[in-house]
């Protein structure tokens, strides 16, 4: 099963849309499960516990709670350092509550996990117009 969420945030001049699908994560974590009872609450750093992060961070970003969504797309940085679209998710929250320092590190390392990534062109742009304003 595979947990979607739509992020969207509509901002006179800009429009991001993007998908999300953290099936990989929500797997893994129901791998273990058929033999044994899954926990109750999922250990910290575990497959279940990041993509109930990375779901948390989608619901607030949904909400526009871009503040909230930054920390938990952190928090699923933190417990997995390799999940690109987490820094994506993170580096765009951190666009909308105007944290450009915070930004642009997701932003490149997002960038260098997944260089071919369709949202490239995308996060390029913010960043040149970003490094424009400095």
């Amino acid at each position: 099963m595979c947990a979607a969420g739509t992020l969207m945030a509509a901002g006179g001049r800009r429009r991001l849309l993007m998908t999300v699908c953290l099936g990989a994560a929500v797997a893994a974590a129901a791998c273990g499960a058929a033999t044994r009872a899954a926990p109750r609450v999922a250990p910290e750093g575990s497959p279940a516990a990041v993509a109930s992060d990375c779901e948390i961070g989608t619901a607030a970003f949904e909400r526009r709670d871009f503040a909230a969504a930054a920390e938990a797309f952190d928090r699923c940085i933190q417990a997995n350092p390799t999940l690109a679209y987490a820094y994506y998710r993170a580096g765009l929250a951190y666009y909308e509550i105007d944290r450009p320092d915070q930004m642009v590190n997701r932003f490149e390392t997002f960038m260098r996990l997944a260089p071919d990534a369709p949202e490239r062109p995308q996060v390029e742009s913010i960043l040149k117009a970003t490094a424009a304003r400095r």
